[in-house]
């Protein structure tokens, strides 16, 4: 019998069945999804146990490939998605695991109602999280090409399959419904964060720029297309701890000058100068291209970061309860680095190195990289891989050593023996791009551990 606290939960998967496609032998058989990212082709095969942490690698890494191919998935949209389908996920899990506890009233604004609270008599974590992350990408990805969409039910569908054949009817529909219900609550407390739907519109056309010779501007022959900065009000955004709704008090420590006897010109040169080390075929021209993590034709900054994490878990399992809260973690940190950075870029609106450079320097002078259309300071890229490896050595461990193969295309995959190595290359990344000064990659980093360690304070074992 299930308990009668359940019944308000259920009513809204049972409202919906829809969403329940009845399972058949004949429909779906279980079966490797291994052509759903580019980096799972240059990995060896592997046979996944969806009981475990694979539940979530094999979900991932179509995840991975809807951050590139969905229309208006900028790094602020994957970070926030990231976050929210992983917050969905462990908060599915919970009836299975009575040693962890919810995130309500440890993330702001966000209250867990007690009729969610039900016991692990009859329930399976895997189907209820594999139910809750579909929901979850069903909602957030409404721009993803029907192709993409497609494998997203599918893959769903497939493993309910799998899972549904270990369980009694019950237990299954249970689990299942429990999952979509959890799905819609964490959907619905996404949509007051200032962010929702945010894909519809990357580039704000009414945000007028300030104006003065240390004031960002657009660069044009990079940005065409855009005539407003990206999500110039993402800084107002909720983020999930509230120690990190604050850009820390960090500021530039080099004041503007455009006098060549400056420190700020000195600054502006520096990267002048390494851009001319940075070749076709050298190490600095492959660091470079390898994190340019752009929208479009790739995971995005925060979707690199994540994917670091699955490829981790994909050549060593860990139990799916664990599996979830790392993920969990790791996405609210990602988000909350974003929104941090953007405190920081829209408050300080400094001048990109292309603009000073060509105005002061060089004026047919160009970075090895396009200059993204929004402020200098800090590098988002830095702050958010600070976030990611302060998580994850502390979660994951110090000293793992991983190959990161998900920027294939662009050259042999990288090794690294720590998760701060990669953030470190991720940084410097920028500065051999030409897209930023060094003030903003220390400083982007110092905010980035910031983030990271507040979002470690978070309980998800109880006490």
């Amino acid at each position: 019998m299930l308990k009668k606290s359940t019944f308000l939960v259920l009513l809204y998967a049972i409202s919906h069945l829809s969403y329940g496609q009845q399972i058949t032998s004949q429909n779906y058989q279980a079966r490797d999804e291994s052509n759903l990212v580019e980096f799972e082709f240059v990995l060896p095969a592997k046979q996944y146990d969806f009981k475990t942490s694979d539940l979530l690698v094999k979900w991932h890494v179509l995840i991975f490939d809807l951050l590139e191919q969905t229309n208006g998935y900028t790094p602020n949209v994957a970070a926030r998605s990231l976050a929210y389908i992983n917050l969905a996920s462990y908060e599915a899990m919970l009836p299975a695991h009575p040693e962890y506890q919810s995130l309500s009233g440890q993330i702001q604004d966000y209250n867990r109602h007690e009729d969610y609270d039900i016991g692990p008599e009859q329930f399976s974590s895997p189907v209820a999280i594999n139910n809750a992350i579909f929901y979850m990408i069903d909602e957030l990805f409404t721009p993803a090409p029907y192709v993409w969409m497609e494998k997203v039910w599918a893959y769903k569908d497939s493993v309910n399959t799998v899972l549904a054949a270990d369980l009694d009817e019950d237990t299954f529909q249970k689990s299942r419904n429990y999952g979509l219900a959890v799905g819609k609550m964490i959907y619905e407390y996404s949509k007051s964060d200032g962010g929702h739907r945010s894909y519809l519109r990357s580039y704000d056309m009414n945000y007028l720029l300030p104006e003065c010779e240390s004031c960002f501007e657009i660069h044009r022959s990079a940005d065409l297309e855009n005539t407003g900065p990206m999500h110039p009000g993402w800084q107002y955004n909720r983020s999930f701890m509230i120690e990190n709704d604050t850009d820390f008090d960090i500021k530039p420590k080099v004041v503007f000058s455009k006098y060549p006897k400056s420190p700020f010109y000195k600054m502006a040169n520096d990267v002048y100068e390494e851009s001319k080390t940075v070749n076709p075929g050298n190490k600095k021209y492959v660091i470079a291209n390898f994190w340019d993590d752009a929208a479009g034709f790739t995971y995005t900054a925060p979707g690199h970061s994540a994917a670091i994490l699955t490829l981790v878990l994909r050549k060593e399992p860990v139990t799916l309860e664990k599996a979830a809260e790392l993920y969990c973690r790791l996405g609210l940190a990602l988000n909350d680095a974003i929104i941090c950075s953007w405190k920081g870029k829209m408050k300080h609106n400094l001048i990109r190195p292309v603009a000073y450079i060509n105005r002061y320097i060089d004026s047919a002078w160009e970075p090895k990289l396009l200059t993204p259309p929004f402020p200098e300071f800090p590098s988002g890229h830095s702050v958010q891989s600070a976030a990611m490896a302060t998580v994850l050595s502390e979660t994951v461990g110090s000293d793992i050593g991983f190959t990161d193969y998900s920027k294939f295309w662009v050259g042999e995959p990288r090794k690294f023996t720590s998760f701060w190595e990669a953030a470190n290359e991720t940084s410097i990344s920028r500065f051999y791009g030409g897209i930023h000064y060094m003030d903003a990659l220390d400083q982007g980093q110092d905010m980035g551990r910031l983030v990271g360690e507040n979002i470690l304070k978070l309980k998800f074992l109880k006490d």
